[in-house]
């Protein structure tokens, strides 16, 4: 029975391979552009306007570049400028203020844009995938492998700096593979440039260049037997381009641990005031839920190839690939542990060794390799529905909001001397994303409320914390239980208010008397 199974799998991979270039590239790409835009036009996340989370700089940016304040340039000073002070993530900034001076609040126009990148980024994997020898399927696998899961939150959330980078990565690599076969110093150069741009748009990704480097060493050092010799040689034969990216690494590590400071990357390193209780329960949580899969399929995935202990132990060069793109990111996340789109850029690691390295494993063979590929397609298939599931909350999430937007917005075109209470700390950004949207349309009195301290004040602006009280609001805007931010029940007395529900919002409106 696995023989015929086999056989017909063969059949069909040889077919694939005789495509020809010109085909493969129209289905492949074809297919990955059907994909993401299939899914967040049929779940409408590229229609679904406003989140409480970072759309809200958007607003800000079109606020600063109003007539009278800024213009373009003094904003993007000011933007990138504050950013260094935290973080090194410069390119990430620049790219922001620019959609937002193109596309102003067009949030559907921004969403095709990263729906582009998605695209671009699967397809450049898939043909990273091509390039070190994987079949069609085995390539398509991959690609998804790394793309496909709780991290396709990248796929439609505005915020998020993964999408590009992972982009830029699969851009570099690949032409790192091109340059590796080609020996065209036009690819080590493309190569480059897209890896420095990929390193200065979000720091994990930084972390990315000694895998990088150990690949071109290892390329190097195939057929050859490990030794210190050798290892020296082929640096040597590759020296050029290894500097580079060593250079980049050791300016950009050096900047952020000596002039920018780690003291803003909460969820990096070791901490004393975190106990081992606290990083076990992190990643115990991680692992039931945004990680089981991985776990789950990864544990079968690793008894089978031990099955091959002798084999297995052939593979330290592969292991060891694996592991520097994996093991980085998890000492950077080790507070936090990886959830979501910080599951990007470990999952590289993850797709390279089972996909990549497994599939391509000669030693794996008969029952256990066809038990080996279900289990990777078992996975594909329960993060396909995570994806699907996540589309459908992130779009019906947006919808609510930008509904309570609308409708707070309309009410205060309707009534005189209206004032907003917004409830939705200790989420300081759907905070702001009330003050300047709202702002941006003309309307600037917005209140915000403090559980802790029981207080109603302005919190941003020219007239930050101006108090006030409830019998002077007009308009009450809070999450409920179908939100993820939701915490609390705001401790105030709405009696003389009708609530309205928009989904994962509610609204109170006060009381005609």
């Amino acid at each position: 029975m696995s023989g015929k199974i086999i056989g017909i799998a063969n059949r069909f991979y040889d077919r694939l391979e005789k495509l020809g270039k010109t085909k493969e590239g129209i289905l492949v790409w074809g297919f990955f552009t059907l994909l993401v835009f299939g899914v967040i036009c049929l779940f409408g996340t590229v229609t679904s306007g406003y989140h409480l989370v970072d759309d809200w700089e958007f607003a800000k940016y079109v606020d600063l570049m109003s007539p009278g304040r800024e213009n373009f340039w003094e904003c993007m000073k000011e933007t990138v400028g504050f950013d260094l002070t935290l973080r090194f993530r410069p390119l990430y900034y620049i790219n922001r203020v620019c959609m937002a001076a193109v596309f102003g609040v067009n949030l559907t126009a921004m969403s095709v844009v990263k729906a582009i990148e998605i695209v671009l980024a699967l397809g450049f994997l898939y043909y990273c995938a091509r390039q070190m020898n994987c079949n069609v399927c085995y390539a398509l696998l991959f690609s998804l492998t790394v793309m496909v899961g709780y991290q396709s939150a990248v796929w439609w959330k505005l915020g998020p700096q993964e999408s590009f980078d992972i982009m830029m990565f699969a851009i570099g690599f690949y032409c790192l593979l091109k340059w590796l076969r080609s020996e065209k110093k036009k690819w080590a150069v493309l190569s480059v440039i897209a890896f420095f741009l990929m390193s200065i748009y979000k720091e994990p990704f930084i972390l990315l260049l000694p895998f990088v480097m150990l690949y071109v060493v290892y390329e190097q050092m195939k057929g050859q037997k490990v030794t210190i010799a050798n290892l020296w040689n082929s640096v040597k034969a590759r020296f050029p381009y290894l500097f580079a990216i060593g250079f980049i690494l050791v300016v950009e590590m050096f900047l952020i641990v000596f002039v920018i400071g780690t003291n803003n990357y909460s969820y990096v390193g070791l901490d004393e005031s975190v106990t081992l209780d606290q990083y076990k329960q992190a990643w115990s949580l991680a692992c039931s839920t945004d990680l089981k899969w991985y776990v789950r399929f990864g544990t079968a995935m690793c008894l089978i190839m031990l099955t091959y202990w002798e084999q297995l132990k052939k593979l330290g060069w592969e292991i060891l690939l694996a592991a520097s793109i994996i093991l980085p990111q998890v000492v950077s996340y080790s507070k936090t542990a990886m959830t979501e789109r910080y599951i990007l850029p470990a999952v590289l690691g993850v797709a390279f060794f089972f996909v990549i390295v497994g599939c391509n494993w000669k030693a794996l063979s008969g029952k256990r390799r066809i038990a080996y590929v279900l289990c990777l397609l078992l996975m594909l298939a329960a993060h396909g529905r995570v994806t699907l599931r996540e589309a459908d909350y992130f779009a019906y999430r947006g919808n609510s909001v930008q509904t309570m937007l609308d409708t707070t917005l309309k009410y205060t075109q309707e009534h005189e001397d209206v004032r907003v209470l917004s409830c939705f700390g200790p989420n300081l950004e759907g905070n702001k994303t009330m003050y300047y949207w709202m702002r941006i349309h003309g309307y600037d009195e917005v209140f915000y409320w403090d559980e802790d301290r029981a207080l109603i004040s302005r919190w941003f602006g020219e007239r930050e914390d101006e108090e006030d009280v409830l019998e002077n609001m007009d308009v009450v805007v809070m999450y409920n239980k179908e939100d993820r931010h939701w915490c609390y029940e705001p401790s105030l007395d709405l009696s003389n208010f009708t609530e309205q529900k928009c989904g994962t919002i509610t609204m109170y409106f006060r009381n005609q008397e």
